[in-house]
């Protein structure tokens, strides 16, 4: 079908989160015309719910070395070392630029930035806002900044439907909230869309993160990396409403942990009981609720002060207090959930893709700083850090050429689907990819698993394009499921958040990134190629 383009800029940004904001703010200095499509309110994002904070080494003993020990322990020896070293190196410019921005962090009693310790840290280095609101104030802070700034356009209800690249110009085919269709293009496309959580019928994301961008860009020939290693929170509390994040740092500052019998157990799991790392707790609080036939464990808070906790901690308290929740008698009943996503679409430390010009940055994207595991606060590190990055890389290459795009065919379907029919089944696929790619994994299941998503696959039409969102969406989740499993079940051994209980860890296994392209998928969708021998592992 034939679209007129609208409108030409000079990058669009996916998504309304830190990175994307941050990437729009820098590009617009810069005198780069910005478009910011977003598919709910300017605010709705991950970036929104982050509650711990932005790890920074900064106190006496600490030190960036020490950052990047834990990091990459952590991360199992999958992290890209020099990546992770490039990051932490730069997180104190970075976080001196997002204070330059408005964001006013939370200080201790000498007036320094207070800092608390989380999972696997071996120091305090967890910068916060709010107490336990950190993303929802960094996120204000950016879009006030936006709002103010000329050359950056906000489009919020709008959903990219599809990515067309020819000659080095983006054309994206949207809809927006009234359900109209148009086409925008750009020279530079960054894809800052989030994770994928909403693949899980329990998971601490938003609706809005059901991995539009990762698809799309997977469509048209990026390539996706570790797409199997999906992070678990270890405490979300799903009892009496909606899934709602229990902060990290509670257990940083002395919350425990006990099942439904009144036994702490975390210590009989890892030397470092509450503050393991989150894949080793995550399975521990499963195994505990396992046994002990429970939907939840009790996140014991009888070691803190009412009032410091209500002044620490506000976000929690209030939740808690509106769900008429016993926090202090009883504790909070926690359980783990679909919380970040550490594969994606692979980059480098730039943000730079497979395919020039189309970048990628924050949770939708994939460039081996979290390895196998991500380290407590180190995503919104990585947010403020890396689109400095992304920002020189795009003036140093972007191209200088006046081109622009009168009209774009684009290959659509009529298939649209009522609510009732999306809702129906997004349930049984959340559902399903809970029980096969969730926090224990074995091949049998893989197998079964990835057979039920190819006939989905070929049901629902998934590499074709339509006019609405609703449809987009549930091919896209339908197609990344079905990567999610292929990466899983090749990887035939347990690493980090991937845990095969069929084949527990092997330190003799030569350990590399998982890497996926459009060509090699389609090529196992046409033989049923299960073969573990395809080169699907980057060296």
């Amino acid at each position: 079908m034939k679209f007129d383009v609208v409108a030409h800029y000079d990058v669009v940004v996916m998504g309304s989160g830190i990175s994307g904001l941050i990437c729009a703010l820098e590009l617009a200095k810069q005198g780069k015309s910005v478009f910011i499509a977003t598919k709910e309110a300017v605010t709705e994002s991950s970036s929104l719910y982050a509650q711990g904070g932005i790890a920074v080494p900064m106190k006496e003993g600490d030190s960036i070395s020490k950052h990047l020990e834990d990091t990459l322990k952590v991360g199992a020896n999958l992290c890209d070392k020099d990546v992770a070293t490039e990051i932490i190196n730069s997180s104190h410019d970075a976080l001196k630029k997002l204070m330059a921005y408005g964001v006013r962090f939370d200080l201790d009693k000498t007036g320094s930035i207070h800092q608390t310790k989380e999972a696997a840290h071996s120091f305090s280095r967890v910068c916060h806002v709010g107490g336990d609101a950190t993303g929802r104030f960094v996120v204000k802070s950016l879009i006030d900044s936006a709002c103010r700034e000329p050359r950056i356009s906000i489009s919020q209800g709008t959903s990219v439907l599809s990515i067309v690249n020819e000659e080095n110009i983006f054309a994206l085919l949207l809809e927006d909230v009234a359900k109209n269709n148009y086409v925008i293009s750009a020279k530079d496309l960054i894809i800052a869309s989030g994770g994928v959580g909403q693949l899980y019928n329990i998971t601490s994301n938003p609706l809005v993160c059901t991995g539009d961008g990762i698809a799309l860009a997977f469509r048209i020939g990026a390539k996706l990396m570790d797409m199997e290693m999906m992070q678990f929170h270890p405490t979300v509390c799903t009892e009496k409403g909606d899934p709602f994040l229990i902060t990290e740092a509670i257990r940083g500052e002395g919350g425990k942990l006990r099942n439904i019998n009144g036994e702490y157990f975390a210590c009989k799991y890892h030397e470092l009981g509450e503050l393991a790392p989150r894949d080793v707790l995550a399975r521990a609080i499963y195994k505990e609720m396992e046994k002990t036939k429970s939907k939840f464990v009790y996140l014991d808070l009888s070691n803190f002060d009412a009032d410091y906790f209500g002044n620490r901690f506000p976000t929690v308290f209030k939740e808690c207090v509106e769900r008429k929740i016993n926090l202090f008698s009883e504790g909070i009943p926690v359980s783990p959930a679909a919380h970040y996503y550490i594969g994606g679409i692979k980059t480098d430390l730039y943000c730079r893709t497979s395919i020039s010009s189309l970048w990628a940055i924050g949770e939708c994207s994939c460039n081996g700083f979290h390895g196998a595991n991500r380290l407590a606060s180190n995503s919104l590190l990585e947010c403020i850090v890396t689109p400095h990055f992304l920002v020189q890389s795009i003036l140093a290459e972007s191209s200088c050429s006046s081109r622009k795009a009168d009209f774009v065919e684009i290959g659509v379907d009529d298939c649209e689907y009522d609510d009732k029919t999306v809702l129906s089944i997004k349930a049984e696929l959340q559902r399903n990819n809970l029980l096969h790619l969730g926090l224990i994994r074995n091949g049998v299941s893989l197998k079964e698993h990835i057979a039920w998503l190819k006939n989905l696959i070929n049901l629902h039409n998934v590499f074709c394009y339509s006019q609405s969102t609703h449809t987009m969406e549930l091919r896209n989740m339908i197609l990344l499921s079905y990567l999610i499993a292929k990466a899983a079940y090749a990887r035939n051994y347990s690493i980090g958040v991937h845990y095969r209980e069929d084949s527990p860890v092997d330190k003799s296994v030569v350990i590399n990134h998982s890497l996926l392209d459009i060509k090699n998928i389609k090529n196992t969708l046409i033989n049923d190629n299960f073969d573990l021998r395809s080169p699907i592992f980057l060296k």
